[in-house]
């Protein structure tokens, strides 16, 4: 091989070492890899996920930290998987959502690594919302449109079914009602005017009482709310003294202690009424026949 064969050999080869270093350099510029860069994959959970996809960018306040790498939906919700770099540091009240780019609503993950003490359980997915972009507002504006104009639909089947002279019987009707409620007022400008002042005087009475027995009214609560407590405490000793009375009155009711039997057995009324009248016999015998039992003797 003479020499400029061989010196264009060299060249070919050097031409086609920059080409690969320079797919390489587009292949990983692509990824968004960085040299010296290490991520984490990182687990969020959602109830709603918006067309997200692999590839979306993650933002952590607005700085570009990584990228989705998988969605999986699942039986309660969608599972998105991510990587970030590793100088982001998650706190406990860390949560993700997904935002929107631009008019279309093009998706990416919006993370914010949140503030208090101490660091996030990485074996926990972040728990992440999501938020509507432009389509979904556009879609809801359809959606109150549609109805808008359902409802104008069926108020003009309503007008033409009413008949127009009722509506002209009631429009005349509301102007007269108007005019009168309008004449009544400026008859009686005057005396409003009046009640509005002698209210405003009113209420500034009430306040300058107020103030002024500021320290009367506060021992008046306080003296009623001493009272009230007392009420309340004999209302409780008198419900207690009650359902003692409700005892009594039941132990009788079922012949129970010794009143109670004696309340209740006959055979006491008949032995009282015995001894009475025994005792109305004796005291007049006595008063007949006073020598029969008393006996005086003179020594």
């Amino acid at each position: 091989m003479n020499h400029t064969s061989r010196r264009a050999a060299i060249q070919v080869g050097i031409t086609g070492l920059v080409a690969l270093a320079l797919l390489l350099v587009g292949i990983a510029w692509i990824k968004d890899y960085r040299l010296g860069k290490k991520k984490r994959l990182l687990v969020a959970r959602f109830e709603e996920v918006g067309n997200l996809s692999e590839g979306d960018p993650v933002s952590v306040r607005g700085v570009k930290k990584g990228a989705v790498t998988d969605v999986h939906l699942q039986d309660q919700g969608v599972t998105v998987t991510f990587e970030l770099e590793r100088d982001v540091a998650l706190h406990p009240d860390a949560v993700i959502r997904i935002a929107n780019i631009g008019f279309m609503g093009e998706k990416f993950l919006a993370l914010d690594p949140g503030s208090d003490p101490g660091r996030f359980d990485l074996s926990k997915p972040i728990p992440g919302r999501y938020q509507s972009g432009v389509p979904e507002v556009i879609s809801g504006a359809g959606d109150l449109i549609t109805q808008a104009t359902e409802l104008s639909s069926r108020l003009n089947e309503f007008l033409d079914a009413v008949d127009p002279a009722t509506m002209q019987r009631a429009s005349k009707n509301l102007e007269r009602m108007s005019a009168s409620l309008s004449t009544a007022v400026d008859r009686n400008q005057e005396d409003l005017r009046q009640a509005i002042l002698d209210f405003k005087s009113a209420a500034s009475q009430m306040k300058s009482i107020a103030s002024n027995n500021s320290e009367a009214v506060g021992s008046s609560i306080r003296d009623f709310g001493t009272a009230s407590r007392r009420l309340t405490d004999l209302s409780e000793k008198l419900g207690v003294t009650a359902d003692a009375l409700q005892r009594v009155v039941l132990r009788l009711d079922n012949k129970e202690g010794s009143l109670g039997k004696a309340i209740a057995d006959s055979t006491l009324y008949d032995d009282l009424r015995e001894t009475l009248r025994n005792t109305n016999d004796l005291v007049k015998d006595i008063k007949k026949n006073p020598k029969r039992y008393i006996k005086l003797g003179i020594f």
